[in-house]
């Protein structure tokens, strides 16, 4: 199993896709059987699998609205099944994202055989939809210690989208540095909103700032794929593959291969071979 980490470093561009689940058993939403939920992230991950993604990331963010900072036991259960069973379905890296859970991410992580995690709200104080949101990525960074999961690598988003800082003095710059002394592996630098990008100098001043990965997680797109994919050393890819860029449809085949043949061309013209 490539380690997307050490791949990045060393100047390849991964192109990461989303596999976001049906909302699940105890969410708000809670309609559809296990069976259900895990046939559709199945069948996701093996789409982004076939048309050429690097790696692909589980997340339950169908299940809003999001109450407070930790999963209870019957979500974590189901998305631990539904992770493990995608793992078995594919060969490329696959990482979670236990939405509002940054503990439940690292153990299901750990127990399914994960190779990555993405956690929203490592470093800064942010004011979201749900109050004020603090940081905890030090004790999921301890925790991460302490179970012995040094394998799992954090990918930690920095100053994340769907939220607001509550001290504006604070510059990407110094939430990158934060991360990276928490013990993150590499920084995920978003939009306002799903589906909304990044402004391209932002990459280039966390790039400047830190010496590990730095990947755009939202609003990446055909259009505009090549300038990220210059400014970044990776992008994580979610509603540009949806319908009508929603998240609760399926991964549309036909959009994740035109991505990746885009991708492709990118790197053909950047000279990179592989």
């Amino acid at each position: 199993m490539i380690d997307l980490v050490q791949e990045m470093i060393s100047g390849r561009r991964m192109t990461i896709g989303m596999v976001h689940t049906l909302p699940l058993p105890g969410s708000y939403d809670d309609r559809f059987s296990m069976q259900e939920i895990v046939d559709r992230a199945v069948a996701d991950a093996q789409v982004l699998e076939r048309t050429g993604f690097d790696a692909l990331v589980v997340e339950n963010q169908n299940d809003g609205p999001l109450t407070d900072d930790a999963m209870d036991a019957q979500r974590i259960a189901a998305l631990t099944y539904v992770c493990s069973r995608v793992m078995d379905s594919v060969s490329i890296p696959v990482g979670i994202d236990a939405c509002g859970d940054q503990i439940a991410a690292i153990a299901i992580a750990s127990i399914v055989g994960a190779s990555f995690v993405r956690l929203s709200y490592m470093v800064d104080v942010r004011v979201s939809a749900r109050g004020i949101v603090l940081p905890n990525g030090a004790r999921a960074a301890m925790y991460r210690k302490r179970i012995g999961a040094d394998d799992v690598k954090i990918f930690a988003d920095i100053q994340v989208k769907h939220s607001f800082p509550l001290v504006r003095e604070i510059t990407l710059e110094d939430s990158a540095r934060w991360a990276v002394s928490s013990r993150a592996d590499a920084l995920i630098v978003t939009g306002a909103q799903t589906g909304v990008s990044a402004q391209i100098s932002d990459f280039v001043r966390v790039r400047t700032a830190v010496s590990i990965p730095v990947v755009a997680g939202s609003g990446v797109t055909v259009k505009n794929l090549a300038d990220h994919y210059e400014a970044c050393d990776g992008c994580i890819v979610g509603s540009a593959l949806k319908k009508d860029g929603n998240l609760m449809n399926p991964v549309d085949e036909m959009k994740a291969r035109d991505f990746m043949l885009a991708v492709s061309d990118w790197k053909k013209l950047s000279g990179e071979t592989r």
